[in-house]
């Protein structure tokens, strides 16, 4: 199957376009018929623009997988000055049985310390190449919790836990 780029799906809208506008000029249509057909192919043109970034790979803001194999994490620190407030991206490969791979999805996080903490912990484990699996404790909204410790007062964090993944059994010869 042959997928389009991004660049033959604008193509594509503006052929569109052109083919609606042409038919507008010359058509004896009444304008409320051509204003209702430009509103539309307008709408769907916003509709389309807004549907490019789950197709091109950014993360999503989805809730997780509950079990999953943790493939790779970035952590953006917040910054003061312009005022970001950081983020923490995962790419995680949902694990719905140990022998099968499924595709890595690409997660967004809002940062917390007490998170970013976990993260740099797993990351570490990750650059020494021990696998890791992970998990998601269904607790409130997004798996949030209020962090407890008195220094970090008024903080949420993702609940999450990481495990080493087993060493896979191999059959004697």
């Amino acid at each position: 199957m042959v997928t389009l780029s991004v660049s033959g799906l604008i193509a594509a809208y503006i052929l569109i376009a052109i083919l609606l506008l042409s038919i507008n000029l010359y058509s004896k249509w009444s304008w409320q018929v051509k204003a209702g057909a430009i509103f539309i192919t307008t709408v769907f043109y916003v509709v389309t623009y807004l549907s490019f970034a789950p197709l091109l790979g950014w993360p999503t803001e989805e809730s997780p997988p509950g079990n999953f194999r943790l493939i790779a994490a970035h952590v953006q620190q917040p910054n003061k000055i312009t005022g970001d407030d950081g983020a923490i991206y995962l790419w995680l490969s949902h694990i719905k049985d140990l022998s099968k791979n499924t595709p890595p999805r690409a997660y967004v996080f809002p940062y917390s310390n007490n998170f970013y903490e976990k993260i740099v912990a797993a990351k570490a484990k990750l650059n020494k190449g021990v696998p890791l699996l992970g998990e998601f404790e269904e607790i409130d909204e997004m798996n949030m919790v209020e962090v407890e410790d008195s220094s970090k007062m008024g903080q949420e964090s993702i609940n999450i836990d990481f495990y080493d993944l087993p060493d896979p059994l191999i059959p004697d010869k």
